[in-house]
């Protein structure tokens, strides 16, 4: 009877020891935390991911939000919908913030959807400016 309960206790013991080395050995394997600039070149990245794919819809949730308080979802869809740029690439050159700033270069690389100058790809580097609001990163842009 004593040697039963004494493998019951032991057998916890065990699997009270092995849960607590699990959880312990878990919480050491934290990813490191992200710098403000790699945190904008992801956000960057993923605003020109959807501009190239086309999903309007995606890409405005990366707009800031004095921006979409001045442009309704529709427009913008219908907007980036009909331009004559179709955007097929991009490579960010640079991202750097200051405080609640961020500023991203960025290589975007596009073509016009217009017969004189459809078959011509062109890339120009350009300097975004970004916004930090609520801990997120948003892109400036001008209303129309």
């Amino acid at each position: 009877m004593k040697s039963r309960m004494l493998t019951r206790w032991l057998i916890i013991l065990t699997c009270f020891i092995s849960a607590v080395t699990v959880l312990c050995c878990t919480a050491a394997i934290k990813p490191p935390k992200m710098t403000d600039e790699e945190v904008l070149r992801r956000r960057v990245e993923e605003y020109w991911s959807y501009k190239i794919k086309g999903q309007w819809d995606k890409a405005y949730v990366y707009e800031s939000p004095d921006y979409q308080r001045r442009v309704a979802l529709v427009a913008y869809v219908m907007r980036n919908g009909r331009s004559i740029v179709k955007w097929e690439g991009f490579n960010i050159v640079e991202a750097l913030t200051s405080g609640e700033e961020g500023y991203a270069k960025v290589d975007r690389k596009y073509r016009y959807l217009i017969p004189e100058s459809k078959r011509a790809a062109f890339n120009r580097v350009v300097e975004e400016k970004w916004v930090k609001k609520d801990g997120e990163w948003y892109r400036l842009s001008s209303p129309m």
